[in-house]
């Protein structure tokens, strides 16, 4: 994931990093909100579930893509992505950039 995060913040992303449900949390409120949620490859399904939904149910329309679990879910209010890539592949650094360069502005 290094070098996937060095190459968002090449690209002019900020980032912030959670390896819980409560660090997720405290980043997410500590910043004001964010454009998207980030899932990495390691993170297990019930964790990846828990952190979305939990962001999700103070901003039903936080995007998500997920390198790891695939999220499912029946609303519509936001856009969940999984990627087939490694997130150290330049692939996968790809998709990422593509995915949160065409999300909408947010205010």
């Amino acid at each position: 994931m290094q070098s996937l995060l060095s190459q968002l913040e090449d690209h002019g992303f900020a980032i912030d990093i959670a390896r819980d449900l409560a660090a997720a949390q405290r980043a997410f409120f500590g910043s004001g909100g964010h454009h998207c949620i980030v899932v990495g490859p390691d993170v297990a399904p019930g964790l990846a579930g828990a952190i979305v939904d939990s962001l999700r149910e103070v901003d039903p329309e936080l995007a998500a893509l997920t390198y790891g679990p695939e999220l499912v879910r029946d609303d519509a209010k936001s856009r969940t992505t999984a990627v087939g890539f490694h997130p150290g592949s330049r692939a996968g650094a790809v998709a990422l950039i593509r995915f949160l360069r065409g999300l909408p502005e947010r205010g």
